[in-house]
């Protein structure tokens, strides 16, 4: 198991997912019922977490330490407003 999926909670997990497939931090607000605030609050978090200080850098490790599952980067996402 990669060490920083131990480090995220569930919750910044979930926004870095969501992250991850290209939604606003406004459409991951609405997807996980919290304020856009928290959103990049949390993403304040993970950025912290794994010592990194760029979304970019964040993307990267997530994908090299597969912190996002079965996700991959670039996949196709549904939403309320239609796909991205």
């Amino acid at each position: 198991m990669p060490y920083f999926s131990e480090t995220l909670s569930p919750r910044e997990i979930a926004v870095l997912r969501l992250v991850a497939q290209g939604l606003s931090p406004k459409m991951v607000s609405n997807r996980l019922n919290m304020t856009s605030r928290t959103v990049h609050f949390h993403f304040a978090n993970i950025k912290a977490k794994l010592g990194v200080h760029t979304m970019e850098e964040v993307m990267f490790i997530a994908g090299r330490d597969n912190l996002l599952g079965e996700y991959r980067v670039g996949d196709d996402v549904e939403t309320d407003e239609g796909e991205i």
